[in-house]
């Protein structure tokens, strides 16, 4: 699963000899999502729990697909009964333009024909705009994972009404998988613009993890009694999950 390592600076330490930048601190998720509903029904099921391990495209809820259905196939229904009357339409408006032409149709009687080809024509694009917007809700009634993860926790229940018009509360909480990031802090003085790229470890417990720095802090961040300093992260790949909170050790090589 996808983690991040976010290291709040316990120590900092630098050893010119060693030439390397020691901080400790934390792991956190490399990327949380909160997914919510895009349409609204009943949870029919939920087919995860927390802690389960996820693929893209793994079935995390479903609600109830049956109104869903019914309005795709309605519209599929009406789209049909429809297109043979714009066809209908549109074969009188050619006789009619003919006769028009042949002066044996008054303009009023050819306007008429191309007024009834026009609603027509307009009844049958309403009911394909349905048809589609019928299609995305029963496309939608299920909530998929966006990406290899692990469910981190189900916020909903069986049974419960879901409107996403009215409440934005997550139904699942997931994290990437495969991939960790440490955030540390450091000061000033030791903020280089070099340290990008730099190659990292990182140690939790007996584990030691390769690294590399993706991200320096540009804005000054203040933790509760210690001095203003920068974030810098280290992102690294792992194989297995990690809770969030585990303290960790880094060491940056300069």
């Amino acid at each position: 699963m996808r983690l991040i390592l976010i290291l709040t600076v316990f120590s900092l330490s630098y050893s010119p000899a060693s030439q390397a930048l020691t901080l400790n601190g934390f792991t956190s998720f490399a990327s949380v999502v909160k997914l919510n509903a895009r349409v609204s029904g009943i949870v029919q099921t939920i087919t995860v729990k927390s802690g389960q391990r996820v693929k893209k495209g793994d079935v995390l809820l479903q609600l109830d697909v049956i109104p869903f259905q019914a309005h795709l196939d309605k519209a599929l229904a009406l789209e049909k009964s429809l297109l043979p009357v714009v066809q209908t339409a549109q074969l009188e408006l050619e006789r009619a333009e003919e006769l028009y032409d042949r002066d044996s149709l008054s303009q009023v009687a050819l306007k008429t024909a191309e007024n009834v080809l026009t609603e027509a024509d307009g009844a049958y694009q309403v009911a394909i705009a349905d048809k589609v917007l019928a299609e995305y809700q029963l496309k939608n009634a299920a909530i998929t994972s966006p990406f290899n993860g692990q469910v981190l926790q189900v916020h909903t229940n069986a049974a419960q009404y879901v409107n996403p018009e009215v409440s934005l509360d997550p139904l699942i909480t997931l994290a990437t998988s495969g991939q960790m990031k440490a955030i540390a802090l450091i000061n000033s003085e030791q903020w280089n613009s070099l340290l990008m790229g730099k190659t990292a470890t990182v140690e939790l417990g007996e584990k030691k993890f390769s690294g590399i720095v993706n991200y320096l802090g540009y804005k000054r961040v203040k933790p509760t009694d210690r001095l203003p300093a920068y974030e810098i992260h280290i992102s690294f790949e792992v194989d297995q999950f990690i809770p969030a909170e585990m303290p960790v050790t880094i060491v940056i090589k300069e």
